[in-house]
């Protein structure tokens, strides 16, 4: 008992004082953006920890609102309330505090030098319009696409009335890659565009070519997108595609049209607790007893991840608890333990390596070194066949140790700082892709903060080609200029 007083009593300190850090990042422009990145760092990090001890000494009575993490141990490792649990809760209380400490440090350090007049001067120069129809067309052809790749899994699971989710988690389709690029383009940049269309004006000047429809062309093109995903079971491209939505809005707040903004919040609230139904086999059967889709019976699955992601699915009791209490929660919160405690051996910059190589495609040099996560995987004995994941200080742990924990905080720092700083920046670039880096950079960082901190450093690819460059580069298609007359 006196264990758990203790470690209790540092975790709500440190979680006490990486909130006051985080009204202190607020602090310095009134951006939300490090306050929602903050908070998803927190619950992917530290959430766990709030549970779990206090689950084991109850004797893991969780379940009854909605937990349903202890087949974990059977696919990964036992974890126990002990002295290694904390020494792991106390690395990941020191990754948060060091990455706030030196994105305030520096940024407080360098905000006077900041000029203000350089975004209103961008203002003045041109107006940026997205063309509505465009966003329109683009996302159901995104949709079109996704489902094409895995058209056999899908026909599949609706000619069997078996859970879509469970199908195309389980399948071993090369295209898989792809048809979840083409899931999270289709929703994002939807709502993106949407979230222009719930502002009156900002300081870069970009909004929605004007139109009768134009609203409610962005609006089906969101609802259409995030309905199709929610059928698939997916809910991070929606969670991502919301989070950017919020933010440009809410930083924006003076210029915003609220009650667009609540209208597209309360459909991804209503998808996101419905998301047992959409997992569930209601959704095949009803289109199964209407269309009845020929499909072929000898697609390949992986059976011991469907066959795990269905009892994690039955497990779960209450829609509201499945959305708080997922299981990524602790998949990435139980992985400084496992390493910790099974004495995995440093890597010594493996990710760096593997970041290196990746560079070169695969038809010149195939033989490429395991990532943070394969090679965590295979150390730890997690059973093979089904997707886990390592959390962003766990996988820079194995990288360096204890330096890696630190390397690890500056570096998201860093990008942090760079996101928020390059809209000051001078540039002689006004074209569409720069003015759209400037804007959305940071709420496209804060975007793929959930994929990222359970993710090794080999998701830097990913963030800046998937999470920046390719949805500014989309959105700059779907966009035109106009010169302003200032005279």
């Amino acid at each position: 008992m006196l264990f758990l007083i203790t470690y209790y009593s540092i975790l709500l300190f440190s979680s006490g004082v990486m909130f006051y850090n985080t009204y202190k990042m607020w602090k310095l422009d009134h951006d939300f953006t490090l306050v929602i990145s903050n908070i998803f760092i927190y619950y992917f990090t530290l959430g766990g920890a709030l549970i779990f001890p206090l689950d084991a000494y109850l004797g893991f009575k969780g379940a009854e609102i909605g937990l349903h993490y202890l087949p974990i141990f059977e696919k990964l490792f036992v974890v126990s309330f002990d002295y290694t649990y904390l020494h792991s809760t106390i690395l990941y209380i020191a990754f948060i505090l060091i990455f706030q400490y030196v994105y305030l440090y520096f940024t407080q350090k360098s905000k006077h030098s900041l000029d203000n007049n350089v975004i209103k001067e961008n203002s003045n120069k041109a107006r940026f319009e997205i063309n509505p129809y465009f966003i329109l067309t683009l996302s159901v052809t995104l949709i079109f696409m996704s489902f094409y790749f895995l058209r056999r899994e899908i026909l599949y699971a609706i000619a069997n009335e078996k859970s879509i989710y469970l199908i195309t988690r389980a399948n071993t389709n090369p295209n898989y890659t792809l048809h979840q690029l083409a899931n999270e383009f289709s929703v994002i940049i939807p709502y993106i565009a949407f979230a222009f269309a719930s502002l009156k004006s900002n300081k870069f000047n970009i909004g929605i070519k004007a139109g009768k429809y134009s609203l409610w062309i962005l609006f089906i093109a969101c609802l259409v997108s995030s309905l199709y995903i929610a059928m698939l079971g997916n809910r991070r491209e929606i969670l991502s595609a919301i989070i950017i939505c919020l933010l440009i809005a809410l930083n924006e707040r003076s210029n915003l049209y609220p009650k667009r903004l609540i209208t597209i919040t309360s459909i991804v609230v209503f998808i996101f607790l419905a998301n047992n139904i959409f997992r569930s086999t209601i959704i095949p059967e009803a289109i199964n007893s209407l269309l009845h889709p020929t499909a072929e019976q000898d697609i390949v699955l992986k059976k011991d991840e469907a066959s795990a992601i269905e009892r994690g699915a039955q497990i779960s009791k209450s829609a509201l608890g499945s959305f708080i209490f997922s299981n990524e929660l602790f998949y990435a919160h139980f992985s400084m333990y496992g390493v910790i405690h099974k004495q995995v051996p440093i890597t010594y910059g493996s990710s760096i390596k593997y970041l290196a190589v990746s560079l070169i495609p695969r038809s010149i040099y195939n033989n490429r070194p395991p990532d943070i996560y394969s090679y965590y995987a295979k150390e730890v004995g997690a059973v093979p066949g089904q997707i886990y994941t390592i959390h962003h200080a766990t996988a820079w742990y194995l990288n360096f140790g204890i330096a890696g924990i630190i390397i690890g905080a500056v570096v998201l720092a860093g990008i942090f700082i760079f996101s928020y700083r390059i809209r000051y920046i001078k540039t002689t670039v006004g074209g569409n892709f720069m003015v759209f880096v400037k804007f959305l950079m940071p709420y496209l960082v804060c975007g793929q903060i959930v994929t990222f901190i359970t993710a090794g450093p080999e998701a830097y690819k990913a963030m800046i080609i998937e999470g920046v460059i390719i949805p500014i580069v989309i959105l700059g298609i779907c966009t035109k200029k106009y010169k302003l007359n200032n005279g």
